[in-house]
């Protein structure tokens, strides 16, 4: 199997569906261990791991609506949505921090990738919506300028990849093994075409 190109897409949702998110540089990659069969702990970890990485991806599919009505609500409609977005990266960023040593060899090395990426994304998160709150919304000429400040700084999201990640996950055949039995992780990988 191989891991599905959309659940990268799906990783890239950002608050405005302005920009995408991921890691920067990851750690040059560790050679791949034999094959072994994953055991039971290691299957469990890897999905905590990817139950993580898949549910912020689901959150950002629940943020709160925007609200056009006029500046002052769309503005703070715009914070909200961005605020529960730096929420959901904040929790995964903890959650993959919490998941403590992985059974499998190379695996923590995936778990920094996504931390590091996570971090990333809840910082550029975090600095649109600070950018945000500072809008003055009584002014429309303002107010526009504003708003394209926070598309720019969401934009910068598109720099971000946490492609090498989910290749990682894909090369070591043990990581992969216990991926591709953990419930939370079928979401990242294709279905064979037949």
């Amino acid at each position: 199997m191989k891991i599905r190109s959309t659940s990268i897409a799906v990783l890239a949702a950002v608050p405005l569906a302005l920009a995408g998110c991921a890691a920067g540089p990851a750690p040059a990659p560790a050679p791949p261990p034999k094959a072994a069969a994953p055991s039971p702990e290691g299957v469990a970890w890897v999905g905590r791991m990817c139950g993580l990485v898949g549910g912020f991806s689901a959150s950002q599919k629940q943020l709160p609506p925007v609200d056009k009505t006029n500046t002052a609500t769309l503005k703070k409609t715009v914070i909200e949505r961005i605020d529960s977005a730096v929420g959901s990266a904040d929790g995964t960023v903890q959650g993959l921090k919490g998941l403590g040593p992985s059974p499998i060899a190379g695996a923590d090395q995936v778990n920094e990738g996504f931390q590091q990426g996570f971090t990333q994304v809840r910082d550029l998160l975090q600095g649109a919506g600070d950018k945000a709150k500072q809008i003055d919304s009584s002014n429309e000429q303002r107010f526009q300028e504003g708003m394209t400040g926070v598309q720019q700084e969401l934009q910068k999201g598109q720099q971000l990849n946490l492609q090498d990640e989910l290749e990682q996950l894909d090369h070591n055949e043990e990581l992969k093994a216990a991926a591709q039995q953990a419930p939370d992780c079928k979401q990242f990988f294709a279905q064979p075409q037949q």
